[in-house]
């Protein structure tokens, strides 16, 4: 078989796929047998991972001339690598490996999902021709990937709350971090994402008005407004009626909800015009 350099960036990803299934294995393994399960190998195969993926976007970046993440497969790879990238932030802060429970079988989902929608076109519609797309989507996609953190924070929460309050907690619950810490996690998180969608917002509408476009009919756009204002909800109370704990951890949760509602969606992520 030849070798096809326009297919190198295809090669990465699938290359960083096989070792994020290494994490993957170690998220199953750990929860199944309720204690740390190889942890160390899978950390440096994730490590390794995230070079490769995104050597696959620095490359297809370089085919296409354009910031690769007008496609479904683009999207989603360029979303797993920044997962990757805050879990491994948050891990060298805090060294939680519990974390990795968590943030593994997302960026193994991303990365399989940008495995399997993975479209060798170059088309690009006229409408994202526009310098904007490197202002909002990075936002956008580096906001989700800190409010990931704070949504994993928020779950090791109310699994360590439930722990403490159980006369038989199992080995698992031991591996977690403190309350505090997780509480710290998640608000932290929040803090660096908040802004981030926020900013995402407004650059997104400038862009659409700007192009004549009609975003106030997109589903994906009111779904983002809802989950923008859980969010605000959440840092409204916490700094004036000081919710913390669990009120604070559901409040956490729902608005990733709403975050995998507008990424997911039914239009895989990608707005109405480049459907």
């Amino acid at each position: 078989m030849c070798y096809n350099p326009l297919m190198l960036h295809v090669m990465l990803l699938r290359l960083a796929l096989g070792l994020y299934s290494l994490g993957l294995a170690h998220s199953i393994l750990t929860a199944l047998n309720k204690k740390q399960t190889f942890f160390k190998p899978a950390l440096y195969a994730v490590m390794a991972a995230f070079v490769f993926q995104v050597s696959s976007i620095v490359v297809r970046a370089a085919q296409v001339h354009y910031l690769p993440l007008t496609q479904r497969y683009e999207a989603f790879s360029f979303f797993g690598a920044l997962a990757t990238l805050g879990f491994l932030i948050a891990h060298a802060k805090y060294r939680i490996a519990p974390l990795s429970v968590f943030a593994f079988p997302l960026i193994f989902l991303m990365t399989f999902i940008a495995n399997l929608f993975y479209d060798p076109s170059r088309s690009i519609p006229q409408i994202l021709r526009s310098h904007w797309i490197y202002i909002h989507v990075p936002m956008v996609f580096f906001g989700y990937a800190a409010l990931f953190i704070a949504f994993a924070g928020a779950i090791m929460y109310l699994i360590q709350e439930r722990a403490l309050k159980s006369k038989h907690p199992v080995r698992f619950y031991a591996w977690l971090p403190s309350l505090d810490v997780c509480d710290d996690l998640a608000y932290r998180s929040l803090a660096i994402g908040f802004p981030l969608i926020t900013l995402g917002i407004i650059t997104g509408a400038l862009w659409a008005e700007s192009a004549g476009y009609v975003w106030e009919r997109d589903v994906e756009v009111l779904f983002s407004f809802l989950t923008w204002f859980v969010y605000l909800l959440l840092i409204f109370y916490r700094l004036i009626a000081g919710w913390r704990g669990r009120k604070a951890a559901y409040l956490y949760i729902v608005g990733f909800i709403g975050v995998l509602v507008t990424f997911l969606g039914v239009r895989g992520g990608i707005h109405t015009f480049n459907q």
